[in-house]
């Protein structure tokens, strides 16, 4: 199945939440409705046991395996239970089998268009959410607690023309969520001078014109500056926008901890452009050490190796 970026005009019409977390839940539950309200997209909840292994299955044997099977079932419908809203109910189901392909292959058969988890301070789910960001063909939207009253979004893009498409979707799906949650909306670029290095210590380079590598860089970023700018210029929404120079994992914490941002969204998997920003061993890196939401987006034409 290939899926990445959806057709132009669809974004979230189908959600799949999944309590990952063992707390934080109910509030996920209502981003989650509030999203999928804005958009006039239905949602559903599904709870996943993890799955024996053979090995475990012949230690322990079917008696005792089943007890525990029917034990976790029950703690995680209730789990689904208290997450629960008042004034509707979603429907929800609990699964057998490995969290993020279990996920993954429903989002594929049921064709939902965004994968919803939560996430705590729990080590266990970081394998899970790896996973989903490089396999998952939808966006996944990682949840984070938050006690912000203001919600800012910020959409890290790489200006390459090659990846304009991707951007483009970046840029819609960050600005669904702030105007569900009535947010700002941020947009990042990271540039870094090719072959600085080499030019600084080149002989040849301070002989022939010591402001060489100055004006380089001036138009480097003004480049950058140009192509963001082309990216936002005919949108509806205002951009707070910021081109800055370094690697591109550094310049989003940076952005992330100055704007005080609570939902990074991002491409990841794909072509990888000066800035890095679509990479996947970028948004990978992030997940694990910035604190807001995450939602990773995959390029056009991604197929899901799990159909591999």
């Amino acid at each position: 199945m290939e899926n990445g970026s959806p057709a132009p005009g669809r974004l979230v019409t189908d959600i799949l939440f999944n309590p990952l977390a063992a707390r934080g839940n109910t509030a996920a539950v209502r981003r989650v409705l509030q999203l999928a309200d804005s958009n006039g997209a239905s949602t559903t909840m599904v709870g996943v046991v993890p799955e024996p292994t053979r090995l475990e299955r012949l230690a322990h044997g079917t008696e005792h395996v089943e007890q525990v099977l029917s034990a976790a079932h029950d703690d995680m419908r209730r789990r689904l239970d208290r997450c629960q809203p008042d004034d509707r109910a979603i429907p929800a189901t609990v699964e057998i089998g490995s969290s993020s392909l279990s996920l993954i292959m429903r989002a594929i058969a049921a064709g939902h268009d965004l994968v919803a988890v939560t996430d705590d301070d729990d080590d266990d789910h970081d394998a899970t959410i790896r996973r989903l960001l490089r396999k998952c063909p939808c966006p996944v939207w990682v949840i984070r607690p938050t006690r912000a009253s203001t919600i800012r979004v910020l959409a890290a893009v790489d200006p390459q023309p090659e990846e304009q498409e991707l951007n483009e979707f970046v840029l819609d799906l960050a600005a669904h969520f702030a105007q569900a949650f009535d947010g700002e909306l941020h947009v990042a670029t990271a540039w870094q001078l090719y072959g600085e290095s080499t030019l600084q210590s080149s002989a040849f380079a301070h002989a022939a014109d010591p402001d060489f590598v100055p004006r380089a860089r001036a138009r480097t970023r003004q480049a950058h500056v140009d192509a963001v700018h082309a990216l936002t210029g005919d949108r509806p929404e205002p951009w707070e926008i910021h081109v800055e120079e370094g690697e591109a994992s550094s310049v989003i914490r940076q952005v992330i901890d100055r704007e005080r941002i609570n939902i990074l969204v991002m491409g990841t998997v794909a072509r990888a452009g000066l800035s890095g920003l679509v990479m996947g061993n970028t948004a990978e890196r992030l997940v694990d050490t910035v604190g807001c939401s995450l939602v990773a987006v995959k390029p056009p034409g991604f197929v899901s190796p799990v159909l591999a």
